[in-house]
């Protein structure tokens, strides 16, 4: 036990709250690696920056068992419809 609570005592977050929290959070992860492109690397904000970004990929792979959920769909995001199809 921890903090006088029992191990039973945690929930288990739906599927459906799952999806809308990482949804939520794409666009702050794609913000958060966008601005470390600018910092210098090896610097306390950049390791602070992707310390968040790590944590919040950490979060998906608990949440639905893949830490790089965000890699696939941002990959996806940044092509063009025209070059996906092989156009």
């Amino acid at each position: 036990m921890r903090h006088g609570h029992s191990r039973r005592s945690r929930r288990l977050m739906t599927p459906e709250i799952a999806d809308r929290l990482l949804e939520t959070l794409r666009p702050t992860r794609q913000f958060l690696t966008r601005t470390l492109a600018d910092m210098p690397i090896g610097g306390a904000e950049y390791r602070q920056v992707d310390r968040v970004v790590q944590e919040i990929d950490g979060l998906a792979k608990i949440l639905i068992g893949d830490a790089t959920h965000y890699y696939r769909e941002d990959r996806a995001a940044q092509v063009p419809e025209t070059e996906r199809r092989g156009e």
